[in-house]
């Protein structure tokens, strides 16, 4: 017997041996198993091209004005040689405007000819309403303004045409119900119902010339007209069109005065904006169809943040991989994820999922049966979608084009490593200190990939290992004890096992918060979603007001700019990656002296939309993601002012930017804890 226990006690001692050995290899291949992308984007520079940041920053010295304004103001959309091949521009809808092309929407000559010096410079200064394009009127002088409208004809080789001649607008027929009525005839009779429907609510997704996504507009909401609603330039519009997108010139088809009724018809559609006394939110977030609401809200909030991969300076592979997945997200030390395909494969994507369990996914962190870890994808703060919105987005990801990316399992650390990690930080999430984005693909687009067996062979043969010792070490208990047929040796040795059986338990509780099934989703949302301050009913001024602030708050949680600027917008977050440098998220509170308290609306809108700040800075769109964010529609845009408004001023100074430098993160890296200090040393 005796020898029998020095046996067992060896087989023990190599078991817990071979235990910490497996243990370390997890840890070691958690490091090593995804180290490299299976695939690294590099855009054509004529699709989209890369920058040097801060824009502009490396352009000789005695660059002329307007190229030297372009390439500092303008470049980031339209791109180095005005092709619309910015690298921000894969997320805007519509794209940048090919000025190479020659061809602008918004002007005041005939179909062919080119706009005049007057309406170049018209949109540079008061930029395009509602969409990505700001105003430059307070921030360059006119003399500036000019030089850019003329750097801008050299881009479109039109500086040595024809002097294009201006239309000239006719009187206006007045505004009543006959011509109304011939108006409304004329919409019917010459397609325009095609695309803005028999209400004129828009929002078809059409292809411009390039074959990029316009949504048709929605002629009842007028503050949404790019070039102005005021009825002049209504008639221009239908009279030249808007090439390269698909609105044709009705210039040659109809009479002027039939285009004034036409005119007088669009402008008897228009309802009463929500912000005004009997208005209602009724923009695309409230559309009916499901396809179309979804549509709307993943491309304006942060879906695309995390499952489309980026190059090494940014820039989104949105045209062909567009929610394809593949971004590895290291979240230490819970494990590194590989973002989720969310395309219609059948395969790898999420083609033959139905829409409740992407709503559960989504919004419950369940993916078929698996938690999800809300601090790799934050559930948390969709759960604060209503279910309309939440099928919605899910019955869009269902059509998205199937794109075969086989995403591989996250890979976790060492049971020994993350238990010591987290033994050292506060539960029950035990947060990490920084989130890193790592750009390319780790995604699978062959049929076998053979990274996913090896965690799945290491923790087999731990747990096989584990078994051994558990059953070894019990039964040296026991046959010290004089035997198993003896009751009391017996019951001691099955007390001691329920104890470890307890243990176990608990450690593998503390292994896998906070991706743990069965949490109260509820419990866990609200801890999160109940941060973000509700505003005080004496802050409302109308039922109206309270509708629109009620909106903002949501699309508040739902856009990240809870997640990146805290619950109660305070700010203070840091960002750092070697091509934008570092920056830390803004104080967004109402503080006066430290906040956006005293910016005006308009200003705030063009921050948020084109990423450009009251003092001319520029801010980069994997620091503020205004690309993503130019796509919130105006009504809900403005709902989202209205909140930041409400928000209880905090002062609170945020550090300056600071260029891009040696000492930064090689990887897009996002800071939890706050931290003062510039680069990427205090990771």
């Amino acid at each position: 017997m005796m020898m029998t226990r020095t046996v067992l006690r060896r087989i023990l001692w190599i078991c817990l041996v071979l235990f910490v050995v497996l243990d370390i290899a997890r840890s070691l291949y958690a490091r090593i198993g995804y180290e490299q992308p299976t695939e690294l984007w590099q855009p054509e520079s004529n699709l989209y091209a890369d920058l040097t940041w801060p824009p502009g920053a490396d352009i000789p010295p005695d660059t002329p004005t307007g190229e030297r304004i372009y390439r500092h103001r303008c470049a980031v959309c339209h791109g180095p040689d005005g092709r619309g091949n910015g690298p921000a521009a894969p997320s805007l809808i519509p794209r940048p405007r090919d000025f190479t092309q020659g061809q602008f929407k918004y002007k005041s000559t005939p179909p062919g000819q080119p706009p005049t010096d007057a309406d170049l410079r018209h949109t540079i200064a008061n930029g395009l309403k509602s969409s990505a394009m700001p105003y430059w009127g307070d921030l360059l002088t006119e003399k500036e303004i000019k030089e850019v409208a003329a750097f801008i004809k050299g881009l479109a080789n039109i500086s040595h045409r024809l002097t294009p001649t201006r239309l000239q607008i006719p009187p206006r027929v007045p505004f009543h119900a006959e011509s109304v009525e011939r108006g409304r005839s004329l919409y019917t009779r010459h397609g325009c119902i095609a695309c803005h429907g028999p209400q004129g609510r828009g929002g078809l997704s059409l292809k411009d010339a390039k074959g990029y996504p316009v949504v048709s507009r929605d002629l009842t909401a007028p503050w949404t007209f790019r070039g102005g609603s005021e009825p002049e330039q209504i008639w221009l519009r239908i009279s030249t069109g808007l090439a390269p997108g698909p609105m044709p010139a009705f210039g040659h088809t109809l009479t002027p005065e039939q285009r004034w009724d036409l005119v007088n018809y669009v402008l008897s559609l228009a309802r009463t904006p929500p912000w005004e006394s009997g208005g209602t939110l009724d923009g695309p977030g409230q559309q009916s169809d499901p396809v179309a609401r979804g549509r709307y809200l993943v491309h304006a909030e942060m879906c695309g943040l995390c499952h489309t991969q980026i190059n090494k300076t940014g820039i989104y592979r949105g045209d062909d991989y567009y929610l394809a997945g593949g971004m590895r997200v290291d979240v230490y030390p819970h494990g590194r994820y590989v973002s989720r395909n969310l395309t219609s494969d059948p395969e790898t994507g999420l083609g033959n999922w139905s829409v409740e369990e992407i709503v559960e996914a989504f919004q419950n962190g369940n993916a078929r049966g698996r938690p999800l870890n809300p601090l790799d994808m934050p559930w948390h703060w969709l759960h604060a979608y209503p279910k309309d919105d939440a099928i919605a987005i899910a019955s869009f990801l269902k059509t998205l084009p199937p794109v075969r990316n086989s995403i591989p399992p996250p890979l976790h650390y060492g049971l020994l490593e993350t238990l010591a990690v987290k033994l050292s930080r506060s539960g029950p999430a035990f947060p990490p200190k920084v989130l890193i984005f790592v750009e390319g693909n780790f995604g699978e687009t062959g049929h076998s990939d053979p990274r996913v067996y090896v965690q799945k062979s290491l923790v087999l043969l731990q747990g096989l290992v584990g078994v051994i010792a558990v059953f070894t070490f019990f039964w040296i208990r026991l046959t010290r004890r004089g035997g198993y047929r003896k009751p009391r040796a017996l019951g001691f040795t099955l007390l001691e096992l329920l104890t470890l059986g307890v243990m176990i338990a608990g450690i593998n509780v503390l292994y896998q918060l906070p991706a743990l099934s069965g949490l109260p989703h509820e419990q866990v949302a609200k801890s999160v979603l109940g941060q973000v301050p509700q505003p005080h009913p004496t802050a409302l001024a109308s039922p109206e007001h309270a509708a629109m602030v009620k909106r903002g708050r949501l699309i508040f949680s739902v856009a990240s700019c809870g997640l990146c600027h805290h619950p109660d917008g305070s700010g203070g977050l840091k960002i750092s990656m070697k091509p934008l440098g570092s920056l830390w998220t803004r104080n967004i509170t109402s503080d006066k002296e430290t906040g956006i308290g005293n910016w005006t609306d308009r200003e705030i809108s063009r921050t948020i939309r084109s990423g450009v700040t009251p003092d001319g800075r520029m801010l980069h769109w994997q620091g503020m993601i205004w690309d993503h964010a130019s796509n919130w529609s105006e009504e809900d845009l403005r709902a989202l002012i209205a909140y930041l408004r409400t928000l209880p001023p905090i002062k609170k100074s945020i550090p300056p930017t600071r260029p891009p430098s040696s000492d930064d993160c090689d990887h897009y890296t996002f800071w939890i804890v706050e931290s003062l200090e510039p680069g990427c040393g205090d990771r």
